[in-house]
Formats: structure tokens, C-alpha cells, sequence
């Protein structure tokens, strides 16, 4: 009996030391937004990237915006089916900074728009329509959200590669692709250098048990994407739902040109993000230009929950080792009562 009762408590411990990690919205608010442009400031608190929206191509999801957005489109043809739009609280456009004169957009499902200054037109394509909203604070606190994500982008970079970049080609792949190989069936990590990502000639080949995150650090201050991605020997699409548990981080980016079709969350927090392809997923960027068209594919996979205290993943029991550790202590404590009793018993 006494080996049993230790053999509980040795495996409550052991398994306690476990990483667990986030079920929450992996970027916060920004969840809800296919494009978000943050903004940067400098340790003196000044503006250093403005924070601004150009793209002029549609949106399908919702567009977010610490400054201006400069540009009309046409956005949020698919509000209503996006997993964190709760988050979003109804709306569909957020320009903390407002939006240039001479504007028009187009908004589908029913989102509520945030101008801190009107200067443009807004058409409700659909009932019930949404409404502009031009004073009291922005329904989004940009210092705040900009000030996690640019921790969170430098905590994923430090995380260690479990993935093999250049691993042999699948039977039956494509001799030309670079495969980033990962057999972890929860989270699968990556390190590719600007060059491989930029390669026309090697695209990426993502080769990892579906339904796994995929987290991709991609090195490199100018970064560019001039090729499709693919994904178990598929190119990346919208009907492609693996697409949506993969991350894209660039963490010492400065400006990051996506001119090849990517579906995936990219999250490029001190960087200008443009893009000439048709593009899915979040987009989160410093300041975001031209684009191809966005599609709302909004990134579902599941990130280490990073501790707020430091840059490592937190070190913490899952609540069925919790179970397991508190039944192994209370059978110990009992075990060492029953001992204290009979030695008791046996004093002379």
C-alpha cells in the first residue's frame, strides 16, 4: 500500500511541471481584427510609426487603426462568423486618429464605426445597420494593446525550435520545396531566415499533424514573402482550415512585403506590413499599406501562456495534475499519521 501511495505522489509531482497553455484570444482584441496597425513610440513616449491604414482593397473582416485610416474600401462581409467578434464590441472600423477626407466605405454586417473626426461617407449595406460613433474614447486601447503584443511577438521569438527547417521531402513532394518538418501533435516551432522566406525557387512546404499550431519565427529586418506557402504538399487557401493555426512572427521586422499568397496570422508589431497577393488571417503590423485583398480567417490555434512577469512560458499544473498532486499529499499526510501513531504506541 505504502508503494502505491508514493508512486501517486511521485507522478502529481511529476506531471506537475507541465507548460500549459492559452485557450483565450491569442492577440487580445486584435482577434477580432483582420487588420491592425498599432502604431510605435520611441522610450521617450513619441510617435515613430504612425499607427495608419492605407490598403484600399475589401476586407472581409474588421479594420482597427491607432491613427488615420486613409484609404475607403469595402469591409466586414463576414462579421458575423468569426470566432472573437464578441471581442470586437459591435464594431466594424476603429480610427483612433479618424479618417481622411474624402472617403467612402462600404460596410457589411451591421458593424458600428469609431471617427474620432468625420470626413468621409458610410454606407450600411445590411440591417440592422451599424451606426458612427465620433466622441468619448476609442473603444480600443491602442498604448495598452501595442505595449502586449510587442512583449508577446518577443516572447514567441525566444521560443526554442522543436521543427526541422529543410527536412527531406515528402515522398511524392516536391524536390524544390524547403519543408519545415514537425511532429508534435500540440505546437510545432520554427526559425526560417529572411532569405528562405523570401525564396520564389524553395517555397515552404509545412509538413505537421493537422490541427497543430504552427508558430514560424521569421529573422530579418526587410522581409519579404515572393511565393505561395504551402501546407502537407497543398497551397494555402481559404478552404484550407489547418491555415488557421499558424503564426507567422516577426519580431525584429521593420517592414514585411507579403507578395505571395499567404493564409495565416501575421504578427509583425514593429513593422510597416504591405502586400500585392491575396492575403487571410490577422494582420497585425506598426502601420499597414497597400494590401491584396483580406480575407477573415482569423488565427484559432492555441500559443504558450506566456507569464506577464517575464518572457518564459509559465511554469503550471493542469487541473487534472492538480487533482492527482492534491490526492497524493492528503494519502501521505494519512500514511504519516498511521506512522506517528504507532510509533507512539511503541515508546517504552
Amino acid at each position: 500500500m505504502r508503494r502505491v501511495l508514493i508512486a501517486l505522489v511521485f507522478a502529481g509531482f511529476l506531471c506537475g511541471s507541465t507548460v500549459t497553455y492559452a485557450d483565450s484570444a491569442p492577440f487580445g482584441v486584435a482577434s477580432a481584427f483582420n487588420l491592425v496597425a498599432l502604431g510605435t513610440v520611441n522610450s521617450s513616449g513619441q510617435t515613430v510609426i504612425a499607427g495608419n491604414i492605407g490598403t484600399q482593397a475589401d476586407v472581409e473582416g474588421r479594420m482597427a487603426a491607432a491613427n488615420q485610416i486613409t484609404q475607403a474600401t469595402t469591409i466586414g462581409s463576414t462579421l458575423r462568423s468569426d470566432p472573437y467578434g464578441s471581442l470586437a464590441g459591435g464594431y466594424a472600423l476603429v480610427a483612433g486618429g479618424g479618417v481622411t477626407a474624402g472617403n467612402y466605405f462600404n460596410i457589411n454586417g451591421g458593424g458600428n464605426v469609431y471617427a474620432s473626426t468625420n470626413s468621409a461617407g458610410y454606407n450600411w449595406n445590411e440591417n440592422p445597420r451599424g451606426s458612427l460613433v465620433k466622441s468619448g474614447p476609442s473603444p480600443i486601447n491602442f498604448s495598452s494593446l501595442r505595449s502586449t503584443l510587442d512583449a508577446e511577438t518577443l516572447q514567441l521569438a525566444s521560443l526554442t525550435a522543436n521543427g526541422v527547417v529543410g527536412a527531406p521531402t515528402p515522398h511524392g513532394g516536391n524536390p524544390s520545396w524547403l519543408v519545415l518538418s514537425g511532429s508534435s501533435a500540440t505546437l510545432n516551432v520554427f526559425t526560417v531566415t529572411a532569405a528562405q522566406f523570401a525564396d520564389a525557387n524553395h517555397p515552404l512546404d509545412i509538413v505537421v499533424p493537422a490541427g497543430s499550431t504552427v508558430i514560424i519565427n521569421v529573422q530579418g529586418t526587410n522581409v519579404t514573402l515572393g511565393t505561395g506557402i504551402y501546407f502537407n504538399g497543398t497551397q494555402e487557401s481559404d478552404s484550407n482550415d489547418d491555415s488557421n493555426d499558424i503564426l507567422f512572427n516577426f519580431a525584429g521586422a521593420s517592414t514585411v512585403a507579403i507578395d505571395g499568397q499567404l493564409n495565416g496570422a501575421v504578427l509583425a508589431p514593429f513593422a510597416l506590413l504591405t502586400g500585392s497577393s491575396q492575403m487571410g488571417g490577422n494582420f497585425i503590423a506598426a502601420q499597414i499599406g497597400q494590401t491584396g485583398e483580406i480575407h477573415n480567417d482569423e488565427f484559432s490555434g492555441t500559443l504558450p501562456n506566456f507569464s506577464p512577469e517575464n518572457s518564459f512560458p509559465t511554469e503550471a499544473p493542469e487541473p487534472g495534475t492538480l487533482v492527482l498532486m492534491g490526492g497524493g499529499i492528503l494519502f501521505l499526510a494519512s500514511l504519516l499519521g498511521i506512522r506517528r501513531q504507532n510509533y507512539r504506541r511503541t515508546r517504552p
